[in-house]
This record gives structure tokens, sequence and C-alpha cells, in this order.
């Protein structure tokens, strides 16, 4: 629907029992799962969506607040409404925020580049990301400094076949840019959703080097797995977290 066209032709069935602002919402959201609205695009004004597919401003409207709700856009006052992407809404996608106590300043971060490489995929892995066993990833290792003490090793799978190309992006790129970023502009691919998985742990030999603790140290581990269009997981990663030093801050919407 860029420069006002749409790829999908508009026909309303009159007999489904699917109200029009759902026919309407299939057909935005066909355009952005096929690449042909891409993250940080605008979509056309209410009066001119509405004009161009003939129906209500109010039936637009039911659609656009659908797809908002859902994450695929995002409305930015006195601009528009724009197709979501990373690289439109950074601050919700900061998860290494670390305070003192509540109410407390943020501490200040600081992503320092480990390395990339092809791996072969793993059973465990592979899985979580909804791909073939035998598929190689991405492995993305991170490490953020709190303060100049090194406080999060993250390693983060991506699937190969989906991200070709990810291991030549030059090394400032993944300590200057948030990775849902990258992902968003190079690939199309926002992230509209996470899950967590948190526990405590010993601190082995790999993670306890990486962030200067003792072998046996209790850590906070996290799994994260990354979501984009159609619930696909697309990311997933493991963050070891040393929070005697400072805590991990989480904010929480209902």
């Amino acid at each position: 629907m860029r420069n006002g066209q749409s790829s999908a032709k508009t026909m309303w069935f009159n007999g489904s029992p699917m109200p029009i602002y759902h026919q309407l919402r299939a057909i935005i959201q066909n355009d952005i799962e096929e690449g042909r609205l891409k993250p940080g695009d605008a979509v056309l004004p209410e009066r001119k969506m509405a004009e161009q597919f003939a129906v209500s401003v109010g039936t637009v409207r039911q659609a656009i607040a659908a797809m908002v709700r859902d994450g695929f856009l995002i409305r930015k006052q006195g601009t528009g409404t724009f197709v979501a992407g990373a690289n439109l809404n950074p601050d919700s996608i900061r998860y290494y925020r670390f305070v003192r106590g509540f109410g407390a300043a943020e501490a200040v971060i600081k992503m320092k580049f480990l390395g990339i490489n092809r791996v072969a995929g793993s059973p465990e892995i592979n899985e979580y990301l909804e791909i073939g066993d035998t598929q190689d990833l991405f492995e993305l290792k991170r490490l953020v400094h709190v303060d100049n003490e090194p406080t999060v090793y993250s390693i983060s799978y991506l699937p190969c076949q989906i991200f070709k190309g990810l291991d030549e992006f030059p090394a400032n790129r993944y300590e200057k840019i948030p990775l849902y970023s990258v992902i968003a502009e190079h690939y199309g691919m926002p992230t509209l959703s996470n899950k967590e998985l948190q526990s405590a742990i010993l601190a082995d030999k790999d993670s306890a080097a990486v962030l200067q603790v003792p072998v046996g140290s209790p850590i906070l581990f996290i799994e994260m797995l990354s979501f984009t269009y159609k619930g696909k997981p697309y990311e997933y990663r493991k963050s070891y977290c040393v929070t005697n030093r400072s805590k991990l801050l989480r904010e929480l919407l209902i």
C-alpha cells in the first residue's frame, strides 16, 4: 500500500461473517508480512484509505486500531501511522536496564561486541526457532558493561538461512545499534513480542571468565525468544547477568 497502492485486490464479501474491517486489516497485514510495506513505512491517512477501499472512515479506524493494538502498526502523534519496527520504538527494546533501586537513575551501559560465528544447529535451539535440526545458526556474543563493569554476557542464536550476511556487518554496528533495529532495517522483521525464562544458576567457566567473577558464583540466567510476524520465533538468546552490583530493571505495563 506504499504510495497509495495496495497489492491486494479489494473484495468485500457481504455474505461473510467476517466484518469488513477484519477484511481490510487482512489486506494491510498481508502487505506487511509479504514485505510490500516495510518497518518504518507510513500507511495512508484514514480518509485516503477509506476512499481507496470504498469503505467508511470508521471501518478504517477499526482496522488500524486493531493493528496498533496487536503491534503491527505504531501511531506517532502529529506525524501519522507507521509499520512497526524496532527503529521506531527504541525504548521498548532496551532489555538491559540497570538501577541501584526504585527511583534511582539508570546506570550507564556500554555494549561490547565479542564476535559472531556460524555454528551447527542445536536440536533444542532449532526446535525453539521452529527450523530443521540440520540448519546452521549464527552465534552472536556481546557483553554489556554497566558503569564500566562487565554485567551481562549475551549469546544470541539466529537462523543462517533467514539472516544471510548477518556476519558481514562491521563490529561497531552491534555496539552502536540495537540488534532489533538491525533486524528490522535489513531484514524487514520487527520484533512484536518476547518470552523469557529466568532462573538463578552458578557461573560456569566460560561465563565466569567473561563476567570476571569466580566460577560457581550465583548469577541470573535469562533465556529469551523473540517473535516477529505470524508469531514466528527468530532469535533465541541466553544472558548471564551479575546482579549484585546493580539490579536489572523490568517495567511491565498492565
